[in-house]
């Protein structure tokens, strides 16, 4: 089985072949959020560095959120397009659990439930989400297994702080393009914090994809969107835009 993933939640364009336990092939390029022009011909290239075609995969995963609301539909809207067109599988994986995966690369995956114990690790994925805001999510080991620990929310540095003291970890991770922000509170307020260098990258979306193929679960195609947290602006904006107009013809 092989599989195309595809991750533009970041400024980072992904793009991996994966199958059962080996990445084949993986191009990662900081196109600073302009992934549409690109994307495709991409795609294209990772095939053909490896003699395939769409018909010759077997499914299609995408990250689905939370970050860019632009890179979330370009990457979201191929992917589906692709699945579509060429009748495969589509599997949509969060950003944060794939981002915390391509970190720990446990060979169960992610799974939400609590913690047998005080977790020792605690591995915290920050991105900007602008507006003096950051996506995160908090996720901790417990044997193969990435147990995550808070859902994906969009909150001010200080409330985000706030959320993971309260887990009570003995040590813990921070990485994503949001760390360079929000660093020194980060460090105000975490005793001895441990900063990694890392990006997304859609070699874990396709393993966590894998993962749940392989245990038979599947996604409604029609029902599959992008998961944006927070409401994209365009969205407040209309709404505003139409809260304004029908006052004026009242």
């Amino acid at each position: 089985m092989i599989l195309l993933a595809i991750e533009t939640a970041t400024s980072v364009e992904s793009l991996a072949l994966v199958t059962e336990g080996k990445l084949l092939a993986e191009l990662d390029l900081d196109n600073g959020l302009s992934h549409s022009p690109r994307l495709l011909k991409d795609i294209d290239f990772l095939f053909k560095a490896l003699g395939l075609s769409i018909s010759g995969i077997s499914a299609v995963a995408v990250s689905s959120g939370p970050g860019s609301f632009t890179g979330l539909r370009v990457g979201f809207s191929l992917a589906k397009g692709l699945a579509y067109a060429a009748k495969k599988p589509f599997i949509a994986i969060p950003t944060l659990d794939a981002f915390a995966f391509s970190v720990c690369s446990l060979s169960g995956g992610v799974a939400g439930k609590e913690p047998k114990s005080r977790p020792e690790k605690v591995y915290c994925p920050i991105l900007d989400a602008r507006k003096n805001e950051f996506y995160f999510s908090a996720y901790a080991e417990e044997g193969n297994t990435l147990l995550k620990l808070l859902a994906e929310n969009a909150l001010s540095i200080k409330d985000l702080l706030k959320e993971l003291k309260q887990i009570k970890a003995d040590k813990y991770y921070f990485f994503g393009d949001g760390i360079s922000k929000c660093r020194a509170e980060i460090k105000n307020t975490i005793k001895d914090p441990v900063f990694l260098e890392a990006a997304p990258r859609a070699a874990s979306v396709g393993a966590l994809a894998l993962l749940k193929l392989g245990r038979g679960e599947k996604q409604d195609f029609n029902k599959a969107l992008p998961f944006y947290v927070r409401r994209p602006d365009a969205v407040i904006n209309k709404e505003l835009k139409d809260s304004g107009e029908k006052k004026c013809q009242k």
